[in-house]
């Protein structure tokens, strides 16, 4: 059984990469990384710092995870065309793939999740997904989102960031709403619209929690991302999905407004 850590990233602190990558090595085999920034996103490059791309090797090296970083010579769409070349990339040759962001440490017992993943029958895992508060500055400083506030300190609902490596996976209208092919036949793997659609999930009775570590991002990472989601808000409405596409004005920046 072969795990891949899908980590899509873009200009984070190399000491930030380091611990995600170590939390990844507590139930992955491989992390497939993909890097650049979306086109709608405050100063955006297509391409981070050498410094983070060496954190990431080495780390992965230390803890005996196989790596790739994929490099993309432009600006991304927005996150469904990144995540989407992301998780296909990562699915190649693996039976699992685990969605992790720059801000997220996982925290398992290794051997007792692998051997549960090799027994079960579901083909999406839920995880716990704590949030610790920052208590070093004010909330309005690290939180770019209503969601964000509201579930700062909190065990947010358990989320769908484990699922089998299905065929055609493809990010659609949200970058929470992932599909596959199960059979031939188009299915929901992470959420649709509708939970009610989606593929059944089981959480593990091993020691399984993705940690959300949004609050410690620095104050300029927390504001830019603040208003690439109030643009991103503005994007939805207009066209129905979130990636940019030919006909939208130039985006106008709003950092002060908390976005749901």
């Amino acid at each position: 059984m072969k795990i891949t850590a899908a980590l899509a990233w873009w200009d984070e602190r190399p000491s930030d990469l380091a611990e995600c990558i170590r939390g990844m090595a507590n139930i992955a085999d491989r992390v497939v990384a993909y890097d650049g920034a979306y086109r709608r996103y405050p100063n955006g490059t297509a391409v981070s710092d050498p410094d983070q791309y060496a954190a990431i090797r080495q780390t992965a090296a230390e803890v005996g995870l196989e790596c790739l970083i994929l490099t993309p010579d432009r600006l991304w769409a927005g996150q469904l065309e990144k995540r989407t070349y992301l998780y296909n990339a990562a699915a190649i040759n693996s039976d699992w793939v685990v969605v992790v962001d720059a801000d997220h440490i996982i925290h398992a017992d290794r051997a007792a999740v692998r051997a549960e993943l090799e027994q079960t029958k579901f083909d999406v895992i839920e995880a716990p997904y704590p949030v610790p508060l920052n208590d070093s500055r004010p909330m309005i400083e690290s939180a770019a989102t209503e969601w964000h506030q509201t579930n700062s300190g909190l065990d947010a609902p358990p989320h769908r960031l484990l699922f089998r490596a299905l065929p055609d996976l493809r990010v659609e209208k949200h970058h929470w709403t992932v599909s596959g092919l199960k059979n031939g036949k188009k299915v929901w793997v992470l959420q649709s619209d509708s939970f009610k659609s989606a593929l059944p999930a089981t959480t593990l009775v091993a020691d399984y929690e993705v940690e959300h570590r949004f609050l410690f991002r620095t104050k300029e990472r927390v504001l830019a991302g603040r208003a690439f989601c109030n643009d991103r808000t503005m994007v939805v409405e207009k066209t129905g999905q979130e990636d940019d596409v030919p006909g939208l004005p130039e985006p106008v920046f709003d950092y002060t407004t908390l976005p749901f």
